[in-house]
């Protein structure tokens, strides 16, 4: 859980959920004790009050106070944690997948860009990083196609059933060593398939891998 009234009179929540919303320019909330600034952060362990220039840790009391607050806090009508769910999910990927066209695209297979990397590895190239530049995109398409399925089960998921998060966060694509791109490298079989989903096609796809 999280309760902090920033710098910014910007009151940030997180309820007993993990449902997060914000109030921009906000009063801050009225308690016993007295502050300019506070920092409830259950998960960082950060408990601080900030009154003029002195900081100090928030006691047990005072603590006891702040969860009271949290817990009769309502959140907005149409914030749900599935939603959030796939906004951070979403976030996440795309984050992946700008590391992979800095590390990679930029920075070890020298391409000026996207566009350099989509025309280099489109049919009929004949540039001779064709095989890196679809390596990536390759990748690229997988680990958006991933996401977009842990989407859809989340659409079609009721708050009151959504798994922990990191469940969802572990079954994103994630970001293979620099040796994938490289020419003698084979092509991952996930990439020519449409077998990978939600209701356990990667298994089966390493079922079949280990039939033949």
């Amino acid at each position: 859980m999280l309760l902090i009234y920033d710098h910014d009179n910007v009151l940030h929540i997180t309820n007993e959920r993990g449902l997060r919303w914000n109030y921009d320019k906000a009063d801050k909330p009225q308690f016993s004790f007295d502050y300019d600034f506070l920092f409830y952060i259950e998960q960082d362990e950060l408990f601080e009050i900030e009154l003029g220039e002195e900081t100090s840790v928030i006691t047990d009391e005072q603590k006891s106070e702040i969860l009271e607050y949290l817990n009769l806090l309502e959140p907005p009508l149409s914030l749900t944690l599935a939603n959030q769910y796939i906004k951070d999910l979403r976030n996440e990927t795309i984050d992946k997948i700008n590391y992979v066209h800095e590390e990679f695209t930029r920075g070890i297979c020298g391409f000026e860009d996207v566009t350099a990397l989509v025309i280099a590895g489109r049919e009929g190239s004949q540039d001779p990083r064709r095989q890196v530049a679809r390596r990536i995109m390759e990748w690229c398409d997988f680990a958006h196609g991933l996401c977009e399925r842990l989407v859809e089960e989340l659409t079609q998921t009721l708050d009151e059933d959504c798994k922990d998060f990191s469940y969802y966060l572990n079954n994103l694509a994630e970001i293979p060593r620099v040796g994938h791109f490289m020419d003698d490298s084979p092509i991952d079989e996930r990439f020519n398939t449409d077998t990978l989903d939600v209701n356990g096609g990667e298994d089966k796809l390493g079922e079949d891998k280990k039939a033949v």
